[in-house]
């Protein structure tokens, strides 16, 4: 499928992907990131502030982002750790009821597919999707992987799990059929500038980055998307949170050439088009 051909529904320019990551770290694990770790880090020690930190997406953060989302009317897909469906349950239910997307996130952050063998790699999806479809009664169909980082098996564990999509990917703009020994997964681009990539620039810089960027893409030739990504511990706080309204806000106000969307919508439509476009192909 040539890339140049590719439109979105209805004509549209650009496809706007919100995804919002909820994230918890297993214990006697915490973000390296965290202001106190990243300054001040204690070998050894237990670092009890950068995990109260990490904690806070999950008790404050997500709620202050399910409020934005609400006042403007759009839908997320949230990552979602099974750690959090397992010690916040109320937080993952208040997300399903809302009708946002709730994507597998790994059982925790520092549960990275790439550092696992295969079994512990199988496991670790089926225990993801059995805590939120324990919450939620659905079963995620999109997966993500913390930092991204799947290993050289996971595509094929996804799709053999009943997945349609994984976020994992940054080789291409638009997203694409990636053939898998048990069938097609659509690779979704991950974010090129998140608030946690982002933080060390400036609340103020995370919201112009994705401004430009919007108005980038409706300007140049061709199909876009915009993938903008917030984390409920760092962009759920009340000035990254208040630049991630405004940026919805500049979405909203860009017209009919804008849809917003959910990545499993995304991937629908890519498989349609897939399959639209190998039934036109003419036989040799």
């Amino acid at each position: 499928m040539d890339p140049r051909q590719f439109t979105w529904p209805g004509g549209r320019k650009v496809a706007v992907m919100i995804t919002a990551a909820v994230e918890l770290w297993s214990e006697g694990h915490w973000p390296s990131y965290a202001p106190m770790a990243g300054a001040w880090p204690l070998p050894g020690a237990h670092d009890a502030h950068s995990t109260s930190w990490s904690e806070y997406g999950a008790k404050t953060g997500v709620w202050r982002l399910l409020d934005v989302l609400d006042r403007q009317g759009m839908t997320a897909t949230f990552g979602v750790n099974g750690l959090v469906a397992e010690r916040f349950p109320a937080a993952v239910h208040a997300i399903s009821q809302a009708g946002h997307e709730i994507a597998a996130h790994s059982y925790a952050q520092d549960v990275v597919p790439a550092l696992l063998d295969a079994d512990e790699e199988r496991a670790n999806i089926a225990r993801s999707v059995d805590l939120l479809h324990d919450v939620t009664g659905h079963r995620p169909t999109g997966w993500m992987s913390p930092r991204a980082t799947s290993s050289a098996r996971t595509a094929d564990l996804l799709a053999q799990a009943g997945f349609t999509w994984s976020g994992d990917f940054n080789d291409r703009e638009l997203p694409y059929v990636l053939p898998t020994a048990y069938g097609p997964l659509v690779a979704i681009m991950h974010s090129d500038f998140s608030d946690v990539r982002g933080a060390a620039a400036g609340p103020r810089t995370y919201r112009d980055v994705h401004q430009d960027l919007l108005r980038h893409l409706l300007e140049a030739p061709g199909t876009g998307i915009l993938n903008l990504t917030v984390h409920a511990h760092v962009g759920g706080r009340p000035l990254l949170s208040s630049m991630f309204d405004q940026i919805l806000t500049s979405i909203r106000l860009a017209g009919d050439d804008v849809r917003v969307t959910t990545h499993q919508r995304i991937a629908e439509h890519v498989l349609a088009t897939a399959r639209q476009h190998e039934g036109n192909r003419t036989p040799p």
